[in-house]
């Protein structure tokens, strides 16, 4: 014979639910299952983003209490280079993601471009200054027109040195005829035609094979990442022209962002705050040891004595840059770049 719980039983019971879930005692689904965010990035092993990337993924677990749950895939698991990273932050197959300015003003923004104008920079402290300011601020509110949140500024890929397979590179002469795989911006595709190369725009998952099999005759890439994604391997020279520092943006969803609860969004900012700090830290860092990692693993590199001769062919690419943005963005991000000297 079934048992019937009295009316008065069940309200009494429905009551006590409500007020341990009120209480925060009862087990909600939310505490259940977490909110999941799926985190990309382009490089492989132990390089500043992927550093980065994991303290983010700690810091929203340890911040929201397990509330959410950041998945990190590295080396282009969820996109194949960063110009399609950023789309998929756009559309919402990547919820977060660190991404260069230099596709960025390339592809989606070109307010972005003059962030990559060869020899604009001198110090990483002059461009992390200029980037944590206003000018910072009036990128991100422009990409939020794109469908994506800027979380903050992180590293950069370090200053830039060129690769070269047939010779090193001590003056601009030696740059002639040479087939140069640039990132997709039409920055370093004037800068090499300067130079008297052939610039090649090619995404970052295909350049290692390029230079393996000699499709490409050199490339430009910072210290850090010549160790981390081992293009040593198959390069012959490394000259230290140090010609652009590309700012990496920490991206996320927009609409992901906003659909968190206000408590949550302040997690993710915090973890991006965090994330960033460690990819600036990683990234100096590492740099100090790998430069001779690099030298014992067979590369001849040299240092650039005189870079003035590159400079002052300079001039075309500035104007490419202040013909897509306008001469008033162009002097007010020059002018934040000569404050922060």
């Amino acid at each position: 014979m079934r048992h019937r719980l009295r009316p008065s039983l069940v309200a009494v019971l429905v009551l006590v639910a409500i007020g341990l879930a009120l209480a925060g005692l009862w087990p909600s689904a939310e505490a259940q299952a977490p909110i999941v965010l799926k985190l990309g990035t382009v490089n492989p092993g132990e390089s500043p983003r992927n550093l980065a990337a994991n303290e983010f993924a700690r810091v929203a677990a340890e911040k929201s209490k397990g509330r959410i749950k950041v998945e990190v895939y590295t080396n282009n698991q969820l996109a194949r280079g960063e110009g399609a990273t950023l789309e998929g932050v756009q559309l919402g197959t990547i919820d977060v993601a660190p991404v260069g300015s230099a596709p960025i003003g390339g592809i989606f923004e070109p307010a972005y471009l003059p962030l990559d104008l060869p020899f604009l920079w001198t110090s990483r402290d002059q461009v992390w200054k200029v980037m944590d300011g206003p000018i910072g601020q009036e990128l991100f509110k422009k990409m939020e027109a794109k469908g994506v949140k800027g979380l903050c500024f992180g590293g950069g890929w370090g200053f830039r040195n060129m690769l070269s397979n047939k010779r090193p590179i001590n003056t601009p002469d030696d740059m002639k005829g040479q087939t140069i795989r640039v990132q997709e911006s039409p920055i370093y595709v004037a800068m090499m035609k300067q130079l008297g190369a052939n610039p090649v725009p090619m995404p970052w998952g295909e350049v290692y094979l390029a230079m393996k099999q000699g499709t490409v005759d050199g490339m430009e890439i910072p210290v850090v990442t010549m160790v981390s994604d081992k293009f040593f391997e198959v390069t012959k020279y490394y000259s230290l022209t140090k010609h652009t520092y590309p700012p990496i943006s920490w991206f996320m969803n927009l609409k992901r962002y906003q659909s968190l609860p206000a408590d949550l969004r302040q997690v993710v900012d915090e973890a991006g705050k965090a994330a960033c700090a460690l990819d600036r830290k990683s990234e100096v860092d590492k740099e100090k040891g790998e430069l001779e990692l690099i030298r014992k693993a067979g590369v001849q590199v040299n240092e650039v004595k005189d870079l003035k001769p590159f400079q002052d062919r300079m001039g075309p690419a500035y104007d490419v840059v202040t013909t897509k943005v306008g001469k008033e963005s162009m002097d007010r991000v020059t002018a934040a770049v000569k404050a922060a000297q």
